[in-house]
Parts: structure tokens; sequence; C-alpha cells
């Protein structure tokens, strides 16, 4: 991959290298596929340790429940509770039908999908930044206990969390090299972002800064491709969008008005763990790099999903949850490790120190229990209300998910 401009607000340079017609050494191999490779084989590995253990929370009890159903019966019951989700549950309904309803099994796909996209945030870095950078960026993401938590829950989040690093990836590489297949490509994972999960969809904000930075240096007019590609691909989740917009009051009602205490808490519960989260966001803050206008976008698209569901929290009531806002967590793991460019002894310490203050969380989102809780000050876990909660105050009892037996 080509150095970025020495300058500061120079565009980013190609993504693409020119294509080699050699062999390629063995160490151009771990450069080319390391970043992606190692961080998604300890993440998808952390993820499986003690994925069995955590007794079913209120939400994956819901999943269980749903997935129960027949998908004629999953989408008759989604027009009265949990339209947001409908897609995930029709997928997990399939799922288990070959794998079986186990809570293991049922998590196994959010393992899976949690360890890709941090494979797939290494290779942001990698492509954006440099090979080093993204290995350490995917890392860091890898070993962080909220990574393992939403990697260890039968919930969309996950799943979302992957098409929408998997759709900033592509857009770098669109505007990098605009082509049809490209944009294409774009547009369908963020219509598969949005019918998994409509929170993921706050990183078009981000996007949209991207574009419009890129347009500023360049003028370059093959950008503007991206808003009617957007919109476009934002039509097919817009039913389930405006249905779940309606069914949201009495979907978080159940929950305590803490804003400030929301916001206090957010970086602890947004990275898992309080010291760790500290550390990573400290490093984030002091990234680093030629290119200022590269991190004032991934400032933005870090920045932008936790803000605006904070700030909902305070001007309509309680939205804030820590894995509404887990597509933030490449974008602040890459400025981590863009602070640590060239420093290959200090960024090791930075990743064992994260490790070790970690350990103590990693350990208890993996107790029995777990699950059980909400989130709360420092314990990262599920933030939807009980079952039969929801069932009384969302479904009509002639519902079929009404009269499910919660498991």
């Amino acid at each position: 991959m080509l150095s970025p401009a020495a300058f500061d607000d120079s565009p980013t340079r190609p993504l693409a290298a020119p294509r080699r017609t050699t062999r390629r050494r063995p160490l151009a191999l771990v450069r080319a596929w390391g970043p992606f490779l190692i961080p998604a084989t300890l993440a998808t590995a952390a993820g499986l340790i003690g994925l069995a253990v955590p007794v079913a929370g209120p939400g994956e009890q819901l999943t269980r429940v749903f997935t129960g159903l027949t998908p004629e019966r999953i989408l008759d019951s989604a027009r009265e509770a949990d339209a947001v989700n409908a897609v995930y549950y029709l997928l997990m309904h399939f799922w288990a039908e070959l794998a079986g309803d186990d809570v293991s099994m049922l998590r196994l796909p959010s393992a899976i999908a949690m360890g890709l996209g941090a494979g797939l945030a290494g290779e942001l870095g990698r492509r954006i930044l440099t090979p080093g950078i993204g290995l350490c960026a995917g890392l860091m993401l890898a070993v962080l206990p909220a990574v393992s938590r939403w990697a260890q829950e039968a919930r969309p989040y996950a799943l979302a969390f992957l098409c929408a690093t998997a759709a900033t990836l592509m857009l770098y590489r669109t505007l990098d090299q605009p082509r049809w297949w490209r944009w294409t490509g774009y547009g369908l994972l963020i219509t598969l972002t949005g019918l998994l999960h409509v929170t993921a969809l706050l990183v078009l904000a981000g996007h949209a800064y991207t574009v419009f930075s890129r347009w500023v240096l360049s003028r370059q007019p093959a950008l503007f491709w991206w808003f009617p590609v957007t919109v476009l691909s934002l039509v097919p989740p817009a039913p389930l969008i405006s249905l779940g917009v309606r069914q949201h009051a009495a979907l978080l009602a159940w929950r305590p008005h803490l804003a400030w205490e929301a916001a206090r808490s957010a970086p602890e519960v947004l990275l898992g763990s309080a010291a760790a989260g500290l550390l990573v966001i400290g490093l984030a803050l002091a990234a680093r790099w030629p290119d200022r206008a590269l991190i004032r976008e991934l400032a933005v698209l870090a920045a932008v999903p936790p803000l605006v569901l904070i700030g909902a929290t305070f001007l309509s009531g309680p939205v804030w949850a820590p894995q509404y806002a887990l597509p933030a967590l490449v974008p602040i793991t890459l400025c981590a490790a863009a602070a640590l460019r060239g420093l290959k002894l200090r960024a090791l310490l930075a990743l064992l120190a994260i490790v070790a203050l970690s350990l103590p969380q990693h350990r208890a989102i993996r107790e029995p229990g777990a699950h059980q809780r909400f989130a709360s000050g420092t314990t990262i876990t599920a933030s939807v209300p009980p079952p039969e909660r929801l069932r009384s105050s969302m479904l009509p009892r002639s519902s079929p998910v009404a009269s499910a037996r919660t498991i």
C-alpha cells in the first residue's frame, strides 16, 4: 500500500496497490492477510470460550420464542412487537432448524459474526492506514470485553456490527475506485444493516461526512453517487423502521430515565471495562497521522453513534444502550492504534495492559447469571425488558407470541 501524503489535509492515497505478477513472499502474505485473520481468529475464540455457560437472558428467551414459530407467525407477530428484529428472527428460525435451538447454537452466529467483524476492522485499518495499525486495532477490538459479551448474545447486535463494519470498508474501497458493482455491494450491506438493527444505521452519518470530506478535497462528481445509492438501500428496511418507531415507546417505557447516569457510564459500558476503556479512548484521542482528514473521518464515525443515542436519551427518553453503538468500536480502536504507529514495544505493552485490565470483566460476563442482569454501571448485559413485561405491555392476547412459553 502506498504511504499517505506528508501534508495534513491531503486526500487518502489509493487503497488498492498495483497488482503483482510475481509470487508473494511469506512476509508479504502475512502483511496482507494477518490484519484480518489474526483478529478474526482471536475474537471468535474469545467468543466461544464459555459460550454455553451464561443462562439465557430475557432478550435471548424472546429470540428462542420467536425462532420456534413459523415464518408466517413471526411476520404476523412483528406487526405487534419487535418489528425491527423480524429479519433476525427469520434468519434464526432457519438456523435453528439446521443446528437446533440450544442456547449455545443460537449464540454461535453472533460469535462468528463478531469475529468476522473484528477481522474486517483490521482489514479496514490495513487499507486506509498500514498493516501494522490494522493488526493492532483488530487485536484491541478482539480483546475488549464488550466484543466477547455481545458475541455471546443470541440477538442481532453482532450481525449488525459485522454488516456496518463491512459497509464502512466497502465505502472506502468504493471512494478509492468507484465501480458500479462496488456501489451495489455497499448498498446491499447498508440494507442488511438496517434490516438487522436500525440503530446500526447511525454509521451513515459518518459515511456522509466521509463523502463530503473527500469531495471538499477532490471535487470528484462520482462521489455523489453515495446519495442515491444510500436512499435506495434504505427502501427495504423503511417499513420495519416505521413500524419499529411506533413500537418504540412501549418497548422501552419500562426502563428508568437516567440520562446523566447513561452519559457518565457510556465509555465504560461501551468498551466493557472502565480501566481498559479509558486506556483505549485516551490512545484514540492521541491519534496521529499525516492525513488529518482521515483521522477526522474516523473521529466522526466513532463519536456520532454514542452521542446521538445519549442525546436522544436526554431529549426523548431512554434510548442509549451500549450494544446499539457497537460499530463505533471500530474507528475508536483504529484511532488508538494510529496513536501507537511505529512504537512496536509500546503497542505490545498497550495490548497486554488492555488484556490485564479486562480480565475481571471477561470472567464476569461468563458467569451463569451474567445475561440475567441488565446494563447498569459496570455491568454489560442485555438491555431488553423481561419477556413477560413485553407480552403484557405490547402484545394482544391473540398474538402468537403472547401465548408462547418463554424458556
